[in-house]
């Protein structure tokens, strides 16, 4: 039902139900403990992370001019035990390239999995070694999102998956953090929903004060199909030299 496309009219009536307030957060509790213990041929969403990857690639490849290297070196925070998307995003991230972008063995697909528990990481490491040179390219940390240990500035893209942060606040301070690890011109992805789809999933709204300060916001892909997530990008900012230098 959530992924319907419903009016803003009905939509608006859905959230201000006295009925459904109180049960969204135990429905964003329950997609999340259905991501933990699915199984990967099993998965139930797993047709929808395959369409989603490549909604998303497809929006970066977008924005990448042909003088541009392609994008390689992807990292993943909160990729949990079943990295469903880090697995797309290494299967097929090369044949989004231009023909001249292709990776090539010098350049291959690289997708780093964070997630902070440590069984989390455990599990999905042991699974990408059980698919062997499927998932040669999948490397993995055990760590916070907003830990000063975590190094992005190599990264073309990081991804924030749509279960960091429950709240806008929270997802705002630690895309701060994360931002403040990336270089300039890397690509943010955070996932979002809207509609019903809310339900599911938290909105993320990228148009405060404090997304904007630490990113230029490229697009906004709302899907009208059966994939869940919508799709922010943003591009890292370009800093201040008193920005730098903390």
């Amino acid at each position: 039902m959530c992924i319907k496309t419903i009016s803003e009219e009905v939509t608006n009536k859905v959230f201000n139900d006295a009925r459904i307030i109180p049960i969204i957060p135990s429905l964003h509790s329950l997609c999340r403990a259905a991501e933990i213990h699915g199984r990967l041929a099993q998965f139930p969403y797993y047709s929808n992370y395959v369409d989603l990857t490549r909604m998303e690639l497809s929006a970066l490849n977008s924005l990448i001019t042909p003088s541009c290297s392609p994008l390689h070196k992807f990292a993943f925070i909160g990729s949990g035990p079943l990295p469903l998307t880090s697995l797309c995003i290494y299967q097929t991230a090369a044949s989004f390239s231009r023909p001249s972008q292709h990776s090539t063995t010098e350049n291959p697909v690289e997708v780093l999995n964070i997630d902070f528990n440590p069984k989390a990481i455990s599990e999905s490491k042991q699974l990408c070694e059980s698919l062997g040179p499927n998932a040669t390219g999948m490397k993995f940390q055990c760590s916070a999102a907003d830990s000063p240990d975590l190094d992005l500035s190599s990264f073309d893209v990081v991804y924030l998956a749509a279960l960091v942060g429950s709240t806008q606040a929270e997802k705002e301070i630690l895309l701060e953090c994360v931002v403040g690890r990336m270089r300039e011109g890397a690509y943010l992805v955070i996932r979002s929903a809207e509609r019903l789809r809310r339900l599911l999933y938290a909105e993320f709204y990228p148009t405060t004060e404090k997304v904007l300060n630490c990113l230029d916001i490229c697009l906004a892909v709302h899907p009208y199909n059966l994939v869940v997530n919508s799709v922010i990008i943003g591009k890292v900012r370009r800093r201040t030299l008193a920005e730098k230098s903390h």
